[in-house]
């Protein structure tokens, strides 16, 4: 059975699979040479017989050209060897000795190649008079330089002997795992080796359990994904197109989008997005306007693949750098183009309630205001997950994180600051996004009748019950208070009797005689203002014996309707011209 993680690989798989075929590249050793973008190359040139006997036939130097694979080059790490003893010429000394004796002496302590250790031999003892020519040589040219070797009059990629060593050294950790004349996973073919351990990724562990169809035997890792050369070709490059063409910023993390083949008819389109990727890097753009995201402000896949069919789907992959080593926090799969244009929907409809046209487009940041980084990225990461899967939430499990964000800011509200405003706003804003997608149940579907029906009909779909739409209607009776004292004092003192947001329902229902009284002493208890009073009584009356909301709860009720204050007022308003 396929696991979690084996389809991502199959995915990047055929990502890598595509590329290389665009670019002609068949053999696994073209897959693996790589560009060094130097424009001159030193050779030390050597013959070797029959026999094994090598001599050394002088040095050369010339421009690279375009064809760059005939140098086998491929980079190692900086204090080591190259998979070849092709290298970026640094001080001619210490490249000499590092990359290219040092290669040698690599390789034939690995593999037994007679004409190799007869080659490392020549170099060694005809070390000081190879570098006076070579020194000859690079003095000639004032570009950046490669050193590489002929032997035979032939490059280093058409010798058979240093094409063996090269692959060796680059399969050589994959290889600790292999067995022969196995069926490969990906492509499904029998092959003269498949390994189990691929190095491609460093998330892909045998001590992960996500990872291993059962237990943890090493020498038998190749039978739970085993993987052929070829393929592991094809992922290497994948994996280097997924990063360069589809890996993002969020918040904190960073996640790859990786377009993932359902059926066979949809690898034309999945050709198609490579290439425009390819083109256009991530400048994505739909019917010529740019494309925005709900993932954050920066374009990306998304925007593009509402508009594809679903013959493709979408892999979500959250990754954590940590040094050297790569954590997966979040995996999502199966995220249909349906699904995204569902969510772009619900985005354009929850900007359309809130927020004038181009202002403050939704994203995902909404929501991570709720979610302190380092402290609830967990349940931030959960929400994700749901948000794409559709799998639903209750509005219970997010009123404690937008309360502890609300309350910081409500301190410096009565001064004046915008802070709280501004967030409840964009919590009211994730709130109506995530119902709008199906994550967030709207309760509020029954026919509500009275003066607000057409109000709760568009904002209210946690408001089923009648102490909520009393505690959203109250909380919008206090702003307008508040608005009264900050016209007619200049400040809004009534802020504490707001207990810092954490009345329960007592306090609450103590509230309205309270703002009534305010109102009257201001000689501002309106008409508009009575009509709201006694619907909110009316409520009151009709609601349950015993709430059962949480404090958390009753108070983001209650922000919510100081938030749409201003919505009420035009209803009552407009009910008072009738």
């Amino acid at each position: 059975m396929m696991q979690r993680g084996d389809r991502l690989i199959e995915a990047i798989s055929q990502i890598g699979k595509i590329v290389l075929e665009k670019q002609g590249e068949g053999s696994v050793v073209d897959q693996l040479v790589e560009n060094p973008g130097y424009p001159a190359c030193v050779l030390v040139a050597v013959r070797a017989d029959e026999e094994g006997n090598v001599v050394w036939e002088g040095c050369e130097i010339e421009e690279c050209g375009s064809d760059y694979k005939k140098y086998l080059f491929r980079s190692g790490s900086s204090r080591g060897t190259n998979y070849s003893p092709t290298a970026k010429i640094t001080t001619i000394e210490n490249t000499y000795e590092q990359k290219v004796i040092g290669w040698f002496r690599t390789v034939t302590r690995k593999m037994d190649h007679p004409v190799l250790r007869a080659i490392e031999q020549l170099l060694v003892q005809k070390k000081e008079a190879i570098l006076q020519e070579l020194r000859e040589k690079l003095s000639l040219s004032a570009d950046r330089s490669l050193i590489s070797l002929k032997m035979n009059g032939s490059y280093l990629y058409d010798c058979e002997p240093f094409r063996d060593a090269f692959l060796h050294l680059v399969h050589e950790k994959d290889m600790e795992l292999s067995a022969r004349d196995q069926v490969c996973a990906i492509c499904g073919e029998r092959k003269d080796t498949v390994i189990g351990k691929l190095s491609v990724f460093r998330f892909y562990t045998l001590d992960k359990p996500g990872f291993i169809t059962g237990g943890f035997d090493e020498a038998k890792a190749w039978r739970n994904y085993p993987v052929c050369l070829s393929c592991k070709a094809h992922i290497e490059e994948g994996r280097k197109f997924v990063e360069s063409h589809l890996h993002y910023r969020f918040y904190g993390f960073s996640y790859f989008v990786i377009p993932t083949l359902l059926i066979p008819a949809g690898k034309d389109v999945l050709d198609e997005l490579l290439q425009y990727l390819t083109d256009g890097k991530k400048d994505i753009r739909v019917h010529q306007e740019q494309a925005d995201s709900f993932m954050t402000t920066e374009e990306d896949l998304l925007g593009l693949m509402q508009d594809y069919d679903n013959s493709l789907s979408l892999q979500l992959l959250f990754l954590q750098k940590i040094q050297s080593a790569e954590r997966i926090l979040l995996l999502i799969e199966d995220v249909l183009p349906s699904r995204i244009s569902e969510l772009f929907q619900a985005k354009k409809a929850t900007e359309s309630l809130l927020y004038r046209e181009g202002d403050h487009p939704f994203h995902f940041g909404f929501l991570r205001t709720f979610f302190r980084p380092g402290v609830y990225d967990k349940y931030f990461l959960q929400v994700v997950e749901y948000v794409f899967q559709k799998k639903p939430l209750s509005i219970s499990f997010f009123a404690p994180f937008f309360m502890e964000q609300l309350r910081a800011d409500f301190y410096d509200y009565e001064a004046g600051d915008w802070s709280f405003v501004n967030k409840t706003r964009q919590a009211l804003a994730v709130v109506l996004f995530l119902e709008q997608a199906g994550v967030l149940v709207r309760k509020g579907e029954k026919a509500v009748q009275g003066k607000f029906a057409q109000l709760f009909d568009a904002y209210g779909g946690q408001l089923e019950s009648p102490e909520k739409q009393a505690v959203f209607l109250l909380g919008a009776l206090t702003q307008m208070l508040l608005d009264i004292q900050q016209q007619k004092r200049g400040s809004k003192p009534f802020v504490k009797q707001l207990m810092g947001l954490k009345m329960d329902e007592k306090a609450i229902k103590g509230l309205l005689p309270k703002v009534i009284g305010k109102l009257e002493e201001y000689e501002s208890y309106y008409a508009s203002h009575r009509q709201l009073a006694e619907e909110i009584s009316h409520l009151f009356l009709s609601s349950s014996p015993s709430w059962k909301l949480s404090v958390d709860e009753l108070n983001f009720y209650f922000a919510c309707g100081m938030n749409l204050s201003w919505k009420v007022k035009e209803i009552v308003a407009n009910k008072e011209e009738k």
